[in-house]
């Protein structure tokens, strides 16, 4: 019987990319996976592809009401994987040219793992975990990036304090590169060609991704952590 096995886990971004691939990892494992994001057809149509019975939720980070409600009908929670927000490549741009909504949206996410972990804390099982994703670029920003580099700082930050204040819960950051999701979709060759110069050569992959929040999921020896998935990235 898998670790996982009966297991609650509850992805937010569920319903694409590195959210789905993590949904459909513990899926795989056994666990009993409850998918939550903003569209609920796209949680329905993601539900469709894991095996088990995955309950879907619709809800929206950055409105708290919505996320007390949506936590408030879960019962218990084992591990709370939160992934990336909305349009979080939107935060993308020079200094100069950043309007002030970019700046306010820059907040979303920070503001939004806030609201989901404050909510989902009552809920937590004592030997569980949370997993928040950040970016290698927090580390070493690409140019004209400097609010998203920011803004996935901050979640690094907020995992390790929150290691240590909800303890025995484990709390652990996954910090990937580039990984092909949706997300890239319209510069896919350029990125991959990056890709290919990279210590790895390989192109993350979501499954990537999903094997090492498994890997947080299980092992109890892992809290505080900041895991950098990023092909060597970091390196050059």
């Amino acid at each position: 019987m898998s670790q996982l096995a009966k297991q609650i886990v509850a992805v937010l971004g569920g319903s694409s990319g590195i959210g789905l691939a993590i949904a459909q990892a513990a899926a795989e494992q056994e666990a009993d996976v409850i998918l939550l994001s903003r569209s609920l057809p796209k949680l329905q149509a993601a539900a469709s592809t894991l095996p088990g019975h995955p309950r879907v939720i619709a809800i929206d980070m950055v409105q708290p009401a919505t996320v007390d409600t949506a936590m408030a009908s879960i019962e218990a929670i084992d591990h709370l994987v939160l992934t990336a927000i909305d349009r979080e490549y939107d935060l993308f741009g020079n200094l100069e040219s950043i309007s002030s909504e970019q700046v306010e949206k820059s907040f979303d996410k920070l503001r939004g793992f806030i609201n989901a972990t404050r909510a989902a804390k009552a809920k937590l099982r004592d030997r569980g975990s949370i997993i928040m994703l950040s970016g290698a670029g927090a580390i070493k920003p690409p140019k004209a990036t400097s609010l998203a580099a920011a803004a996935n700082a901050s979640i690094v930050s907020f995992a390790k304090a929150l290691a240590v204040e909800l303890a025995p819960v484990r709390v652990n950051c996954l910090m990937p590169g580039p990984v092909e999701t949706p997300l890239h979709s319209e510069n896919l060759e350029r990125i991959r060609a990056w890709a290919s110069t990279l210590p790895a050569q390989h192109f993350g992959q979501p499954q990537d991704i999903a094997q090492a929040a498994i890997l947080l999921m299980t092992n109890p020896y892992i809290t505080g952590h900041n895991l950098v998935l990023d092909g060597g990235y970091l390196l050059q």
